[in-house]
């Protein structure tokens, strides 16, 4: 779970040659029910997943390009210290015994801009050999993830980064460390290592084919890399159903085939669902895509999906080295006018999105106010705004004759540079002169943003739960800090920004505040004041809400796969069951 960052393409990975042939998949049990009376022999699915390819290493905390897919396994097998509620995007508790909080006595603020933090496993929490779980292994997932020697994922070696040397103090079940204020707080332990068996070796090498002792409903029973993973329950799961105090989990197999990423919608992921080769597929579900297993619905396919974390945005430079001269920018006015020239209904139904009027919504639904619904598509409203603006320039801006806006996009995100080209037709007709232009990512990405050269840029932002994720997304606009200090691509309201008014002046004094608290309550105001700020001033505005994500089941043979965009499909998998009867 990444913080709120940057969203490059996808389209970087290559496209694969598939799934192993089936006669080298293991030999599958097959048997779902039994009849009445009867003992129930073993239960199995196949899942198929999409969209991240086949892992290179099993080990979740060395920096790759196999980080979504173990994120995407990760619940089924590693201990993972809490889970995301889909409903609210907020953390639970999974292995930990409840997540820290001024509340509950886990944060002591000290008035030094630090805080005291306790953590607890569950007193049942044990490993699959055993051994249970303790506050040793909370202190050495943090020694671990903060090991400069190894190459611990940039994601999670940040979100340790807080922590106070020598200050990890572990007894029996608990662990407690000083750190300074960080609403990050809630993430840490996104994953547990049992220090029994992994200390004393080499991290980084030892654990590449091989996954150390399962803390989750499954152990890893084979491996064959690039083609599947087999998983078995493991039989000292320590959580049992609450409903009817079953042990978990209630499948006894999961035979996991991956498939390369390549067309979409991929026609062999799609096919071998079809034959029934794969009684769950997990994938993410665009126009197209969902179209080809909705068309299977009358024989018992169903699909659970909610919309992902991706979100598609444009937003205005006011630094000075924009690459338009005659950039109308730093005009509260223009930027108004050209909010009001967009359309989204008219943007989402091609690619299966949805229109969105509110940024922080995508990290919890509690705090979407809809703060940019007071820009309706209004073209009249636009052609009043750049008439009143400029007369107050002396230039005539109506009907495309004044300066044009220049768009820029990186060209490898076929889903933003659609977007983007629709922007610009939007714009044109509304009387603003727009033109496109694409990038490279390397170029896009790694100079145009960092440096500013752009005029109005789209690109998208994958989002992070919770109010960390919300309090990571304001302080990406920081009005003192610039890149490589912080993530201000925008120059908005910096030292030499072309705006740097009393709402840039607020924006920095919230951020502050942000830095200073951990109180959900004074989170939630802040960070509701920081939205309506970059709403009212259009900072940026959000547009589409992307693709969704979830998974497709045969009904007959899979109940209780529930989507769950900002963790994984497979976060509640100990609960999926076979159909009654």
């Amino acid at each position: 779970m990444l913080a709120a960052a940057v969203c490059a393409a996808a389209s970087a990975c290559a496209p694969g040659s598939g799934v192993a042939p089936a006669a080298v998949l293991p030999t599958t049990t097959t048997t779902t029910t039994a009849p009445a009376g009867s003992t129930p022999g073993p239960t199995e699915l196949v899942v198929g997943i999409a969209d991240h390819g086949a892992p290179r290493t099993l080990n979740p905390f060395l920096d790759g390009p196999d980080t979504g897919v173990l994120d995407l396994l990760g619940p089924a097998v590693l201990a993972t210290g809490y889970d995301i509620d889909p409903a609210t995007n907020e953390p639970v508790p999974d292995v930990l015994a409840e997540i820290p909080s001024v509340a509950n006595g886990g944060i002591v603020v000290n008035d030094n801009g630090t805080m005291d933090v306790t953590v607890r496993v569950d007193p049942a929490a044990t490993w699959a050999d055993g051994t249970p779980m303790s506050g040793a292994d909370l202190a050495f997932t943090i020694a671990t993830v903060t090991d400069p020697s190894l190459p611990i994922r940039s994601d999670l070696r940040d979100r340790y980064a807080g922590i106070v040397a020598g200050s990890v103090r572990a007894t029996g079940s608990q662990v407690t460390f000083r750190m300074k204020i960080d609403a990050d707080v809630w993430l840490l332990f996104d994953v547990v290592l049992p220090a029994h068996e992994v200390g004393g070796g080499d991290f980084a090498t030892d654990w590449d084919r091989e996954l150390w002792v399962s803390g989750g409903p499954y152990v890893v029973a084979d491996y064959q890399e690039g083609q599947y993973l087999v998983l078995e329950r493991n039989d000292r799961y320590w959580k049992s159903d609450p409903s009817t105090g079953d042990a978990l989990p209630s499948i006894d197999r999961l035979v996991v085939r991956f498939f390369e990423p390549g067309t979409t919608p991929d026609p062999r992921l799609l096919r071998a669902f079809e034959t029934r080769d794969l009684d769950v597929v997990l994938t993410s579900f665009g126009a197209e895509t969902r179209a080809g297993y909705e068309a299977l619905a009358s024989d018992g396919a169903r699909i659970t999906s909610l919309p992902g974390p991706a979100w598609e945005q444009i937003n205005f430079q006011f630094g000075p080295s924009n690459r338009n001269p005659e950039s109308l920018n730093r005009h509260l006015e223009y930027r108004r006018a050209v909010a009001h020239a967009i359309d989204r209904d008219r943007l989402a139904p091609q690619r299966g999105t949805t229109p969105l009027f509110s940024a922080l919504a995508r990290y919890a639904p509690a705090l979407g106010s809809g703060a940019w619904e007071r820009y309706d598509y209004d073209p009249q409203e636009t052609a009043s705004l750049l008439y009143s603006l400029g007369e107050d320039i002396g230039s005539d801006l109506f009907a495309g004759s004044g300066p044009r806006l220049v768009l820029t996009a990186s060209g490898d995100s076929p889903a933003t540079v659609a977007l983007a080209g629709e922007v610009v037709v939007m714009l044109d007709e509304a009387g603003i002169g727009a033109e496109l232009q694409l990038e490279g990512p390397s170029l896009f990405f790694g100079q145009t943003l960092d440096s500013g050269t752009w005029d109005v840029a789209a690109w998208k932002f994958a989002a992070t739960p919770g109010r960390a994720g919300a309090v990571a997304f304001v302080e990406m606009f920081d009005p003192d800090g610039l890149p490589f200090v912080g993530d201000n691509f925008l120059r908005w309201g910096t030292v030499d920004s072309t705006v740097k008014d009393e709402a840039t002046a607020r924006y920095a004094e919230i951020v502050d505040e942000l830095r200073r608290t951990i109180d959900p309550d004074e989170i939630d105001r802040l960070v509701a004041e920081a939205e309506e700020l970059l709403a009212e001033q259009v900072v940026l505005l959000p547009l589409v809400v992307h693709e969704e994500s979830g998974a497709v089941v045969w009904t007959d043979r899979v109940e209780g796969v529930g989507a769950n965009p900002y963790q994984s499909e497979l976060w509640d998998v100990e609960t999926w069951r076979v159909p009654a009867g």
